[in-house]
């Protein structure tokens, strides 16, 4: 399959993606964005993923600022509403009214970068997803981004490490460090968006680790990203060493794609499935 490239559309600011003999124009919206940032390589999909890496970035700094922005404007509602109505109190009241008006500005304004952005990324993405790359890191990413990184319905949810530990049996204290958790490792980088740094986006690597616990047949996912709360997944349950191997181990060449982890909380759900089917 040959490597996808560039070519500038008749419009000056626009954009053409060529894949093979086909070929798909760049929504406005995105070419902009992205001329407007960028200068076009010869590596296509190194130049999406760092957009797209540039967008999960402001996203998430857009949300903290909106959140913090609504709390404070909130904060000083309250306060102004705590002063009464008093003669006294007018210069504070005027002073209030104005950090208020400041603090919803800055609310709007982050909201509406944060509503901005995620229109952008889903666009970038249907558009990636629309090309049907065979191959390569397009593809890898489109059938990443096609995953949605919600909790799937039968994952029981652990909000911390300490929880997932209060049955004994799972604890490494027998043959590790107290307090981590035991048996077989399945990798340690599988991604979920959300999770995913987004300092490296070339890197393709996530924060969460797969494991396997033969004492009481659990396969489990635990998130060790930075300072985040070390929530663990709760994938399945009764599975022997040599199924798990047989589901698992065909993912691990898998695990740099987006959401690779909600591919191994179905797979590990299919599994268990067929394996009730069988027993019937």
């Amino acid at each position: 399959m040959a490597e996808p490239w560039w070519e500038n559309a008749p419009d000056e600011n626009g954009l053409i993606l060529r894949l093979g003999e086909h070929s798909a124009v760049v929504p406005p919206q995105i070419a902009g964005a992205f001329l407007a940032r960028y200068r076009p390589t010869g590596d296509v999909a190194a130049d999406v993923l760092r957009m797209d890496a540039h967008l999960r970035d402001v996203e998430m700094r857009s949300a903290d600022k909106s959140t913090a922005g609504f709390a404070e404007y909130a904060r000083l509602g309250q306060l102004l509403e705590g002063l009464g109505k008093s003669w006294f109190n007018r210069i504070r009241r005027a002073e209030l009214r104005a950090e208020a008006e400041k603090a919803r500005a800055s609310w709007n304004e982050a909201s509406r970068i944060h509503a901005e952005v995620v229109t952008l990324k889903r666009l970038l993405r249907s558009f990636v997803m629309s090309i049907h790359p065979e191959s390569g890191l397009l593809a890898e990413a489109a059938a990443g981004w096609a995953r949605s990184p919600e909790v799937p319905a039968d994952v029981a949810v652990f909000d911390d490490v300490t929880y997932f530990l209060a049955d004994t049996r799972r604890d490494a204290a027998h043959d590790g460090l107290p307090g981590t958790i035991g048996g077989q490792d399945y990798g340690d980088l599988w991604r979920r968006e959300g999770d995913d740094p987004v300092e490296q986006p070339l890197a393709r690597a996530g924060c969460w680790r797969v494991g396997f616990i033969p004492r009481t047949g659990e396969i489990y996912a635990v998130r060790r990203c930075g300072s985040e709360t070390r929530e663990v997944w709760l994938l399945g349950r009764n599975f022997s060493t040599s199924r798990v191997h047989s589901v698992l181990q065909p993912l691990m060449t898998r695990m740099q794609e987006p959401n690779s982890l909600i591919l191994v909380a179905e797979e590990v759900m299919k599994a268990a499935y067929d394996s009730r089917g069988d027993q019937r």
